[in-house]
């Protein structure tokens, strides 16, 4: 009510005025201008002195004075996803991703995706483009320019993160789901140093999830659609079918919870509906100039079929089941261990306290289903929804008070086995065999234990800052990892060993036509690295070209002389010219 003395206890004086207030309106008639500007007054002051009331109070609940603490861990974490991060020979996808951009830039069409001159139908455009715009920015497709839309991607993804809790939870939220994100372990020792398709779809997602949540707290629907439904056709043009789930489960599933769902109906959701439309529509049909467009939506609707239980079994399925949720646990470490302080009978009352961890909460139940249920799916595919879980581990883990003490016992036990065992295992850095070539492995060692030994006495003096000691100690790791692991793959690797493939068939065929003989394979890092030393794409061609070389099973031209031999897949092709 209006007069309630307000519990903050700031307002009491003020208490009196309104009671006042609330005499003298009794006695006006309601069509009095006087009766409706004291009215105004007395309502905008009741509704102000509750909002300060309650934020004073919220500040006291969530006291923050850890900024510079932070501050070095989100620097610690910044300088480790760049660490070398262009050291390491290209691999995995990598190599597929770069080359198709290749050739659109070679083409000149940047509409229709083509491997080695023949169209590519598995993903659409879109993170071509952005490998493309990268190499631009950085002088040419170097593995830097391949991998900083990771490392970008991830970061965006935690600024997202850092807004979002800071707003909607307190400081101390924004800041702890920034860095526990980049620093989920499956991320952060693995794809987010790849340049591959995956964290920049996530941060694509994730970004339409964020507009979702925020633009409808605000009211703001017209922005909401437009913004929602942008991201998802950009989504869908960057890795096919899946956008079109998320779009549709997450916005239906919001808009009931809060009792809205009349907005589908709404001139604003229809704007942006046709925002989806004009975007996606229009690089279709842009594309159906140069190919059928039907051959493309049967490969994208195949894609997205691959992983169903339709395709694996009942037997994959049940493994499927039980082996999901635990990856993905594994993959979020060291995150992952704040899950711990879910475990309580009333998280479902806790959650429902903040409405960011409603809306988390719901978006990861109803997302996650259709990958639990698909045997072929991969923890990669649901990157995305990695930061609700964390936020409901982390949102738990500060009202761990009102829980047992066990499960904080635990956490503080298995933090410290990881702090200390990156302390103990800097000092083997030295004597592992692989590591040899590096001559800064005793004062990285010691370098290493120091930092490590240094948290973990920490750790030890104030256990109330475990969760951050924690992260600390897991980015000294990664910034180890950069200096050992990463040299050592550009030393020695398959990788490795395909530039120089790259490098001999380049010096046999020069500026000869060089092609790819009907069905043959090799590596594609070898073919990343031989378009770069020829400044020109390899192509297929079925057809022999009199004094062209060809990479083929000798076999195919019999008589020829093998120049070159390139085992791949348990195949031997060769370099042959055609006379």
């Amino acid at each position: 009510m209006p007069g309630k003395v307000n519990r903050s206890g700031y307002f009491v004086k003020n208490t009196a005025l309104t009671f006042e207030a609330s005499h003298y309106l009794a006695t006006l008639p309601h069509q009095d201008p006087v009766y409706f500007l004291i009215h105004f007054h007395y309502r905008l002051f009741a509704v102000w002195t509750e909002k300060v009331a309650d934020g004073k109070a919220n500040a006291r609940m969530h006291a923050y004075t850890d900024t510079r603490i932070h501050l070095l861990a989100a620097l610690l974490v910044l300088l480790s996803l760049f660490l070398n991060l262009g050291i390491q020979p290209v691999y995995l996808e990598e190599p597929r991703r770069a080359t198709i951009a290749m050739e659109m830039e070679e083409n000149g069409n940047f509409i229709v995706p083509t491997q080695f001159g023949e169209f590519y139908y598995k993903k659409p455009p879109v993170f071509n483009w952005v490998v493309w715009a990268s190499a631009k920015l950085m002088g040419g497709y170097s593995s830097w320019a391949l991998r900083l839309p990771t490392a970008l991607s991830v970061i965006f993804i935690a600024l997202l993160l850092f807004g979002l809790g800071r707003r909607y939870v307190n400081p101390e939220f924004g800041w702890l789901s920034a860095l526990l994100f980049p620093i989920s372990g499956g991320l952060y020792f693995y794809f987010s140093l790849l340049g591959e398709i995956d964290l920049f779809y996530t941060f694509i997602t994730f970004a339409g999830f964020a507009a979702l949540f925020h633009y409808q707290q605000r009211r703001r629907y017209g922005l909401m659609f437009l913004l929602v439904y942008a991201l998802a056709a950009v989504g869908t043009l960057t890795k096919g079918l899946p956008s079109v789930l998320f779009l549709g489960l997450s916005i239906v599933a919001w808009l009931w919870y809060e009792g809205e769902l009349k907005r589908l109906l709404s001139p604003a959701h229809l704007g942006g509906i046709l925002v989806y439309g004009f975007l996606v529509g229009g690089y279709l049909l842009a594309y159906h100039q140069y190919n059928d467009i039907g051959n493309y939506l049967r490969m994208m609707v195949a894609e997205s079929s691959e992983r169903t239980i339709a395709e694996n079994g009942l037997l994959k399925l049940l493994e499927h089941l039980l082996m999901f949720p635990l990856d993905t646990i594994k993959d979020l470490l060291p995150g992952g261990l704040l899950l711990l302080f879910a475990i309580r009978k009333d998280l479902r009352s806790l959650l429902l306290r903040n409405k960011l961890l409603t809306f988390a909460t719901l978006m990861f139940m109803v997302n996650v289903l259709p990958y639990w249920v698909s045997p072929g799916a991969r923890q990669r595919y649901i990157y995305m929804l990695y930061p609700f879980l964390l936020m409901i581990g982390l949102y738990a883990w500060q009202n761990r008070k009102e829980v047992k003490a066990w499960r904080f016992r635990v956490f503080r036990i298995l933090s410290g086995i990881l702090i200390g065992g990156l302390a103990v295992g800097s000092l083997a850095i030295p004597f592992i065999p692989g590591l040899d070539f590096l001559n800064y492995r005793w004062p990285l060692a010691i370098a290493g234990f120091l930092a490590g030994a240094s948290v973990f006495y920490f750790y030890l003096q104030q256990p109330g800052r475990t969760l951050i000691f924690l992260i600390l100690a897991t980015a000294v790791a990664r910034l180890l990892f950069d200096f050992t692991v990463l040299p050592q793959r550009a030393h020695e690797s398959d990788a490795q060993r395909d530039v120089g493939i790259a490098q001999a068939v380049d010096e046999i065929v020069g500026d000869t036509p060089l092609y790819l003989y009907e069905d043959a394979r090799i590596s594609f890092s070898a073919i990343f690295y031989l378009n770069q030393i020829r400044g020109k794409t390899l192509r297929r061609n079925d057809e022999r070209e009199e004094g062209a070389f060809y990479i083929a099973l000798p076999e195919q031209f019999p008589g020829a002389e093998v120049l070159y031999e390139i085992p791949y897949n348990e195949e031997v092709y060769g370099v042959v010219k055609y006379r």
